[in-house]
């Protein structure tokens, strides 16, 4: 399938310019687009998806990039719309959903959180690894609520356009047993694994614009 344009889907509270080098280094090859995301009301995976689908109806079939949560809508979009993606391209991606012993322990605490200063906020969060809702604003912060416990496993069993995973061995955001079992569920992908945590785009933007240049060639 051919394509124009390659779109990059940021995570929770990304700053843009963080995907400068990066993007300098596709640009040269391929037009990208870094679209915000939306936070002027609360928004469910597919409500995101849908947005998408919008957002980028004049174009014809491209590259999509996902990174962190924008890869668990990049996964949603492309379950539902694959005649839109020619290829797709996750990064440390969300979308594994595992209520594992320390969440179940700690969760019933969370509705007190309110009363508690936010040094104690932060701790809470980063015990069960979700410091971004702390930055995150008011609407953000619900629609975290609605988007963390949505799983994608199913419709990663439906995808079948060519994948490539790029995944940090020390992300512990978004650990890469999760990378690994995403590469099981996409048939038609492949996983390159690097020594980078969740930060991989912005901290090795080389290697990983490399990875993709090969795998859209």
């Amino acid at each position: 399938m051919r394509f124009d344009r390659l779109v990059i889907l940021h995570g929770w509270g990304s700053d843009l310019p963080r995907w400068r080098p990066l993007v300098s280094k596709l640009e040269s090859t391929v037009k990208v687009v870094l679209p915000h995301l939306p936070e002027d009301k609360i928004r469910h995976t597919a409500d995101f998806a849908d947005w998408l689908n919008q957002q980028t109806k004049t174009l014809s079939p491209f590259v999509l990039v996902g990174h962190s949560f924008g890869g668990q809508i990049a996964i949603d979009f492309t379950a539902r719309h694959p005649e839109r993606v020619a290829k797709l391209i996750l990064i440390g991606s969300a979308g594994v959903r595992r209520l594992n012993l320390k969440a179940l322990i700690l969760l019933p605490f969370a509705k007190i959180l309110r009363f508690l200063p936010t040094l104690f906020k932060q701790f809470f969060y980063r015990l069960i690894g979700e410091t971004d809702y702390l930055k995150a604003s008011p609407v953000m912060k619900e629609t975290m609520k609605l988007i963390l416990p949505e799983d994608q496993q199913d419709n990663m069993r439906k995808i079948d356009v060519s994948t490539l995973i790029l995944w940090g061995k020390q992300d512990r955001y978004t650990p890469l047993r999760d990378g690994r079992l995403t590469h099981q569920l996409i048939k038609n992908s492949v996983l390159a694994e690097f020594n980078a945590k969740h930060s991989l785009p912005f901290s090795h933007p080389a290697k990983v614009a490399q990875k993709i240049l090969w795998f859209i060639k």
